[in-house]
């Protein structure tokens, strides 16, 4: 087997938005997934339109030891961020109660986006891995 740099378990949202920034960082990175297919739940979320972020997410929302790195994780990143990622793809949203935002499309559009990028910046994908069962996905 290869050496990676980073492995992670479970290619959703979270672990391909993390493979993707850390093969762009230069890292040689693995994503396992017990599923077939990759963004198995990115999928079937909210109505097959999947939830892709909030308007009002702050540091309140989430509970934690360390309230900091919350507020680091979350100026890092914003969803205004994400949103723009999203339309230089093409992929349109809708805005819903309490600022949520979904996508106008498919979910499909997010997880074939999601795969492209990885791809992109050398993530190696292997699905149907039998011993990924279990994880935080």
């Amino acid at each position: 087997m290869n050496d990676f740099d980073v492995i992670i378990i479970g290619a959703g949202a979270s672990g391909l938005m993390a493979a993707i920034e850390a093969g762009r960082r230069g890292r040689s990175v693995l994503v396992l997934d017990h599923n077939p297919r990759i963004g198995e739940k990115i999928r079937v979320t909210g109505g097959g339109h999947c939830n892709v972020t909030n308007r009002e997410i702050s540091s309140g929302h989430y509970l934690s030891r360390n309230p900091h790195f919350c507020k680091s994780a979350l100026a890092r990143f914003t969803p205004a961020e994400f949103l723009g990622r999203l339309a230089e793809h093409g992929i349109q949203v809708q805005e819903r109660d309490h600022g949520q935002v979904f996508c106008a499309g498919s979910a499909r559009a997010v997880v074939e986006w999601l795969e492209r990028e990885a791809l992109a910046a050398g993530v190696l994908i292997r699905t149907s891995c039998p011993r990924c069962r279990g994880s935080a996905g």
